[in-house]
This record gives C-alpha cells, sequence and structure tokens, in this order.
C-alpha cells in the first residue's frame, strides 16, 4: 500500500511541476488579448499577423490551460462536480463512490477519449493541418497534440486519485490517515 502512494505521490508532484509550469501561458494570454483588443482599438495590425491569427492564438492558449491543468484540478480535487450523491456520505462512503465512478466511467472514457484524440493528431500531422482561415495559424496539430498529452496527464491524475482511494479503503490505519480528506486537505 505504500507503494501505491509513494506512486501518487510521485504523479501528484508530476502534475504539479507541469501545471506551474504552463501556468505561465495565464501571462502569454492576458498579454496577448491585451494586443488584440489594443490593435482593434486603434486600428493597427502587424502586416501579415492580424486579427484572425490573434484570436486562434487566444483560444490555442486557453486550450493549452485547460488541458494542462485538468489533471492537477482532479488530483487537488478542485474540479467542478456535483455534490449531490456525495454530500450525505462518510469520507469511506464517498472513497466508495469515487472508486466506482473511477472504475465504470473516468477510466473507460479517459482511454476512449486518449485513443481517438492521437488518432485526431495523428491526422492532422500527417495532413500538416492549418487554420480554415487564409490568414490563420499553421500547424493545427500543435495543438491537437497538446490535447493527447491533457488526456495523458488526466489519465495519470485518475490513476493517482485510484491509487489514494485503494489506500484509504484497504491501507493500514496509519495510510488511511495520510490521505483522508481532512488531513490532504481535499
Amino acid at each position: 500500500m505504500s507503494a501505491l502512494l509513494g506512486v501518487s505521490d510521485a504523479i501528484d508532484r508530476l502534475l504539479a511541476r507541469i501545471a506551474g509550469l504552463f501556468g505561465w501561458l495565464f501571462v502569454a494570454l492576458i498579454i496577448v488579448i491585451c494586443w488584440d483588443v489594443l490593435t482593434r482599438k486603434i486600428g493597427f495590425q502587424i502586416p501579415g499577423f492580424g486579427s484572425t491569427p490573434i484570436q486562434e492564438l487566444e483560444w490555442h492558449l486557453h486550450g493549452m490551460l485547460f488541458m494542462f491543468w485538468l489533471g492537477y484540478a482532479y488530483v487537488r480535487n478542485v474540479h467542478v462536480r456535483i455534490d449531490v450523491f456525495t454530500a450525505n456520505k462518510t469520507p469511506r462512503q464517498q472513497a466508495k463512490l469515487e472508486v466506482f465512478g473511477i472504475v465504470v466511467f473516468a477510466i473507460p472514457y479517459c482511454l476512449v477519449a486518449t485513443y481517438y484524440a492521437f488518432l485526431f493528431a495523428e491526422t492532422s500531422f500527417i495532413q500538416n493541418e492549418s487554420s480554415d482561415a487564409p490568414n490563420g495559424l499553421s500547424y493545427r496539430w500543435i495543438i491537437k497534440f497538446c490535447l493527447v498529452a491533457g488526456l495523458l496527464l488526466l489519465d495519470l491524475a485518475v490513476a493517482s486519485v485510484l491509487m489514494r482511494k485503494l489506500v484509504m479503503l484497504f491501507g493500514p490505519p496509519d495510510l488511511t490517515a495520510r490521505v483522508s480528506p481532512a488531513a490532504a486537505g481535499r
């Protein structure tokens, strides 16, 4: 059980580092949005790099932020969730429901989504896909591979949470106390 917890801790640290690194995209996104607003307001555009590529860059940065933070949000339990089923449950009952949800819903979804996202990105790369807009961004496959990378990070996050919940349900008391919601701040 301590090995499961060790692997889970390593995954959590990796996800935190990646989230911290890609968190700097917020700064880039703010700069791009401000540039877009200013150039629209004053009517100045860089020749060959007008509003369309800037707007596409905005949604690429938004997408990257979402994808590279999704796994981290899940392991930190700050993702959107509806607590209708878990509101009046004990932490142990909540852990059982989480394991059920992971095994029945999350793992199958993640496997299918990751597989098809890879095929989607691979096709885009092979075709050297670019924007449909005449002056849009090239290399559309980059953002599509970010989708694959984000889903792989989500796969790791799901595995990490599953390992923690299994330790909570079946581990010795010292490890169970370490992964309980109160101890983890979750």
